[in-house]
């Protein structure tokens, strides 16, 4: 199968569930023996030097530099527009012309749209290409950007990310009949496609997850957050761990250490560092970071999609607290292979629980380690994949 992938940002590092994301499909697709083709817009944002060699052995690539940083004057001009100013930063002129150059000179079977901000190019493959086109949505984008909008108490603020979320949607609901079918990473988000007026074929298509081996040494007492701090959501979930949970954590477990590490941490964050709370940013190796600690914690309260990190913490047979949104869409059991907490009592109270129970914390990383092997295998979730893009390709007579 020929495959070309329309992907906003260059999948690297994979320090982020978005680049774990895009790596893990290419991946999955190149593996199972597909010709894979990815145009990539290098942003200002995630922009990458040079090429790894782990992206070029399982892909050809074309990149596009683009500036899609936000800036003041734009923005406050797309006011005057009733265009989605998230939509037109991933606009570029040069990209449309590479894009038609591939499409004239190659022939694809299935050309994905990896995330809504790659569908303004969805006309132009129209007119150069009969492949499938099929839109994969990591995130309901207007779904994120409302709840922002009714957790802001800057009323200014409030009225701006109201108006950001409202032509999100207009734009999300004008496009996703556009394509032949859609991906999304949970029955969640499909079910809210549906609501908005989807009338086409959705397929569940959970983030797959590279087990790897166990390393069993993790420091006693050792609690963190793992996420990208340029992610509205995180901030937010991490704003209220350290001002509603901490405070009352730390006097009932003094021995306790909170490390918060993520890349393009917030300054403002520095003030809620101490002895026992580590503000850490950007580590090198994920992984490592991970397995060194006990326990995980998602107190995630937008957002939508499927947390690639609480995937990853599974994989290495962490115990994960997480709100129910943070574990939305992944296939778990509340005090079987993760625990689940929505309060700040709620939090203090698990989180107690598992250092007072060690076997509970073994146990629950066991467990969640086991679902991650059976139902999130990268090589599983790209089968299933690739046997719908198969299915619609034989419908269109492809």
């Amino acid at each position: 199968m020929r495959i070309l992938q329309l992907i906003n940002r260059v999948p690297w590092p994979l320090t982020d569930g978005g680049a774990i994301g895009y790596y893990n499909a290419i991946k999955g697709y190149h593996d199972a023996g597909c010709d894979v083709t990815v145009l990539a817009l290098n942003t200002t944002k995630h922009y990458v030097e040079i090429i790894p060699n782990e992206l070029l052995s399982i892909a050809t690539w074309h990149t596009l530099d683009i500036d899609n940083r936000v800036k003041v004057l734009p923005a406050l001009l797309n006011l005057l527009q009733s265009s989605s100013y998230h939509v037109n930063r991933f606009i570029s002129e040069a990209c449309e012309l590479k894009l038609k150059e591939l499409l004239q000179q190659q022939t694809f079977d299935v050309i994905v749209f990896e995330s809504l901000f790659m569908m303004p190019y969805l006309g132009l493959v129209r007119s150069n290409s009969k492949a499938i086109c099929v839109l994969r949505q990591y995130n309901v984008e207007h779904v994120i950007w409302n709840k922002l909008a009714q957790s802001e108490t800057n009323i200014f603020k409030k009225w701006y990310l109201k108006i950001l979320a409202k032509r999100l949607f207009h734009f999300e609901q004008s496009v996703i009949n556009q394509v032949d079918v859609l991906t999304t990473l949970s029955e969640d988000d499909a079910k809210q496609l549906f609501e908005i007026g989807c009338g086409k074929a959705i397929h569940i298509s959970p983030l797959g997850i590279t087990v790897p081996e166990m390393n069993s040494a993790s420091q006693t007492n050792g609690i963190f957050h793992l996420g990208s701090m340029d992610w509205q959501p995180n901030i937010e979930a991490m704003e209220w761990f350290v001002q509603q949970v901490w405070p009352q954590l730390e006097k009932v477990h003094p021995n306790i250490t909170f490390y918060m590490a993520g890349k393009n941490m917030p300054s403002h964050f520095k003030q809620y560092e101490s002895n026992r709370l580590k503000v850490i940013g950007s580590v090198e190796d994920a992984v490592a970071f991970m397995q060194s600690k006990q326990i995980m914690i998602v107190p995630l309260f937008s957002g939508s999609g499927i947390r690639v990190k609480i995937l990853e913490g599974m994989a290495l047979g962490k115990a994960i607290i997480s709100s129910s949104l943070g574990a939305q869409g992944i296939d778990c059991e509340n005090g079987k292979n993760i625990l689940i907490a929505n309060t700040a009592d709620e939090f203090c109270q698990c989180i107690g629980q598992l250092l007072n129970n060690p076997v509970l914390c073994e146990s629950l990383g066991k467990q969640a380690r086991k679902l991650v092997s059976e139902k999130y295998s990268n090589t599983k979730i790209t089968a299933d994949v690739l046997r719908f893009y198969k299915q619609q390709l034989t419908q269109k007579g492809n």
